[in-house]
C-alpha cells in the first residue's frame, strides 16, 4: 500500500499547496481591483463571478476534458499548434494533470473567494486611506498597513476551507480519470480510497486507507 498511497498523499498535498496559493492571493488582487473607484457594473461583475460555483464539477470537468483533449482537435491543442507548439498529451503528464486539476478547482471558487474579500473591504475604514495618503504612503504601504490587516480574518477563513478543500479533494480528479490515472498522476487520498473501497469492492482495505491517513497525518 505504502508506494501508492504516498504517491496519493504527495499528488494531494502539492494539489493543496497550489489551490491554496492561487485561490488567497489571486482573488485579494481582483478583489481590490474591483473595489475601486474606477471599475463601473459591480454588481454585475459580482454576480458573474459567482456563477462557477453553482456549477457542476463534473460537468465543468466534462467541457475541460473537451477542450484538453490530447488530439489535434482539442481547444488547447489548436491554440498551442497554431502559436507553432506541438500537442500536448494532458491527461498523461503529471504537470499538465495536476494542473488540469488546479485549474478547475481555480474557475470553480475562485469567483466565491473573491467575494469574501469584497466583503471584507467594506469594512475599511475610509479615513485610514486618506490618514496615510497625507503621511504620504504609497499603494503599497497601504495596502500593507491599511489592508491587509483588515483582511486577516477572512484570510485566514479561506486558507482554512481551501485546506480542508483540498485534502478531500474527489471530484476533480475523479472527472478526469474516472478509471484511474495513468501512472497514478491524479490519485489522490480519497480518490485511492475510492478506488480501493468501491472500484475494487475492497471495503476493509479503503477504511484501512482512510485509518492510516488521519492517524499518521491529520491528527499526529
Amino acid at each position: 500500500m505504502q508506494p501508492t498511497f504516498y504517491r496519493a498523499l504527495t499528488n494531494t498535498t502539492i494539489y493543496v499547496v497550489l489551490t491554496v496559493t492561487i485561490l488567497t492571493i489571486l482573488p485579494i488582487i481582483l478583489a481590490i481591483i474591483l473595489d475601486s473607484k474606477f471599475i463601473k457594473l459591480k454588481t454585475l461583475f459580482r454576480a458573474s463571478l459567482f456563477m462557477p460555483a453553482l456549477a457542476s464539477t463534473i460537468v465543468a470537468g466534462m467541457i475541460f476534458r473537451l477542450m484538453f483533449g490530447e488530439t489535434d482537435s482539442g481547444a488547447a491543442n489548436q491554440i498551442l499548434n497554431w502559436l507553432g507548439f506541438d500537442s500536448v498529451d494532458w491527461m498523461f503528464n503529471a504537470w499538465s494533470g495536476m494542473m488540469l486539476m488546479v485549474m478547475l478547482c481555480v474557475w470553480k471558487w475562485l469567483g466565491v473567494n473573491i467575494l469574501y474579500f469584497l466583503a471584507a473591504l467594506q469594512n475599511v475604514p475610509e479615513e485610514l486611506y486618506e490618514a496615510s495618503e497625507i503621511d504620504g504612503a504609497t499603494i503599497m504601504q497601504k495596502f500593507w498597513y491599511v489592508t491587509l490587516p483588515f483582511l486577516k480574518p477572512v484570510t485566514i477563513f479561506v486558507v482554512t476551507i481551501s485546506i480542508i478543500n483540498g485534502f478531500r479533494m474527489f471530484e476533480e480528479s475523479y472527472v478526469f480519470w474516472p478509471a484511474g490515472s495513468p501512472g497514478n498522476i491524479g490519485l489522490t487520498v480519497v480518490s485511492y480510497i475510492y478506488q480501493q473501497g468501491i472500484q475494487q469492492n475492497d471495503m476493509g482495505f479503503g477504511a484501512a486507507i482512510g485509518g492510516y491517513f488521519n492517524d499518521h497525518y491529520l491528527y499526529r
